[in-house]
């Protein structure tokens, strides 16, 4: 995996303006949700886990049928996504703001499953044609929000965001 990367996902200020206006351009329709118990709540919803779950699945798809060579280094970008980038920001951002905030694991496994899924993505950034769902919820986290739920069937409706 690419240092610039995992550098760069460092440098994201993780969740620092939740509940201020969403005032960043941000990939998709988006809706603001009340705060971090609604933003708990959904995160762990079947809608939102069914619309993250098809996004990943899209991918996979996708370069099983386009980019089977490829495909083949999926299991080792996974495990070094997530030993080298989500365990560091696990320890370096995420776990003190989910203890300070009281929000509990639900938030550090929310954020890990994007990254990883963003990372994948980012590692086929040469397949041409991939999808890239968690490439753009990355702007939200740019953004310091918190993308948490989906509103309406996806890929319809719209992102949820704390």
């Amino acid at each position: 995996m690419g240092e610039s990367f995992a550098a760069e996902l460092e440098k994201i200020p993780w969740f620092n303006d939740c509940g201020q206006p969403l005032i960043a351009p941000l990939p998709f329709d988006a809706e603001q949700v009340s705060g971090w118990p609604q933003a708990m709540d959904l995160c762990s919803s079947q809608a939102w886990e069914d619309a993250t779950i098809d996004a990943r699945n899209r991918l996979t798809e996708f370069l099983h049928r386009h980019h089977r060579d490829a495909y083949q280094r999926w299991n080792g970008i996974a495990v070094s996504a997530k030993e080298c980038v989500v365990s560091r920001l696990c320890e370096t951002s995420w776990r003190a703001f989910a203890d300070r905030m009281g929000l509990g694991k639900s938030l550090l496994d929310a954020a890990s499953w994007d990254v990883i899924a963003a990372v994948m993505e980012h590692e086929y950034r040469s397949c041409k044609g991939r999808p890239d769902f968690f490439l753009q919820l990355l702007q939200v986290y740019r953004a310091g929000h918190f993308p948490c739920g989906w509103q309406g069937r996806w890929p319809g409706g719209r992102l949820l965001v704390w």
